[in-house]
């Protein structure tokens, strides 16, 4: 457990990150899944960021449940982020679903995922887009990484970091930056809807 955080003299971060939840209760964050018979706990870990639309704040991972939960079959992987550039108001979400082999990416898929996820978690919680990708970044120990993908939507350019294992994957993401500019199509959803 970290003792302060850099920077904030008045301790207010550090108690939002770790004290805010339940008072005086130390909360670390992760995700835990308990099973009643063995009274075995799993951690689950947590993601690299809170997505924050409209003030609503929830993990990516509650995300990435309904989509493992519900579309195994169609969907290999998928990556879940926020995006605000300079010039937005607001964040909004944004899920790129890396498809199955064989399987197909479509209006109808993207229809079922944002039913589902608002019907399992609530409406706050359905991406205002959903893509298909072609990879998803992840670390040299396999782990997905949502924050490099997250500075590019929201119109970073960033250097990747070493400790990715396709960092070649990242160059997909830049062209949707700029995805609500009038008449914009990203490349991959153009030739796949």
């Amino acid at each position: 457990m970290p003792v302060f955080f850099w920077g904030d003299n008045d301790g207010s971060r550090y108690h939002g990150a770790y004290f805010a939840r339940f008072d005086n209760v130390w909360t670390h964050g992760d995700f835990v899944m308990h099973d009643p018979p063995t009274k075995r706990l799993l951690f689950l870990g947590r993601a690299d960021g809170v997505l924050n639309p409209s003030g609503v704040r929830f993990g990516s991972a509650e995300v990435y449940s309904v989509i493992e939960t519900n579309f195994a079959d169609a969907v290999q992987d998928s990556v879940c982020v926020g995006r605000r550039r300079p010039n937005d108001l607001d964040e909004v979400v944004m899920l790129f679903l890396l498809m199955q082999p064989g399987k197909s990416f479509s209006k109808m898929l993207v229809r079922r995922v944002k039913e589902m996820i608002g019907k399992e978690l609530s409406k706050r919680h359905v991406p205002k887009f959903v893509f298909e990708t072609r990879e998803i970044p992840t670390t040299v120990n396999l782990k997905k990484v949502e924050l490099p993908v997250k500075q590019i939507v929201s119109g970073q350019r960033i250097k990747p970091s070493g400790t990715l294992a396709n960092p070649e994957s990242l160059e997909y993401y830049y062209q949707f930056a700029k995805v609500e500019d009038e008449g914009y199509v990203p490349v991959f959803a153009k030739s796949r809807l």
